[in-house]
């Protein structure tokens, strides 16, 4: 395997300390005239990045269809659900 088969982490190392920065921002330092509804948006996607870029990038499964992609997948997708419905529960009350 040549060195340009190996995925790029550095890059996606890069780019997952900015994603993290954002996220930093989105839950600490923005004022607090934004709805809530649009954070937990703006932080679900930064989230669904982030594991994008691990999986494919840090674990060397792009363009692998094999069962631990989809099991890491369904793992992030279920803490993000137990997240919105936490986040829900909190606003209902």
């Amino acid at each position: 395997m040549r060195h340009s088969d190996h995925p790029n982490c550095s890059r996606a190392l890069l780019l997952l300390l900015a994603l993290t920065g954002c996220m930093f921002v989105l839950t600490r330092a923005l004022p607090d005239g934004i709805p809530p509804a649009l954070a937990a948006v703006m932080i679900a996607t930064i989230a669904v990045i982030k594991v994008r870029l691990v999986v494919l990038d840090f674990l060397g499964l792009r363009g692998a269809n094999t069962p631990l992609t989809a099991a890491l997948w369904s793992w992030a997708a279920f803490v993000l659900l137990i997240a919105v419905v936490r986040t829900a529960l909190q606003l209902s009350v």
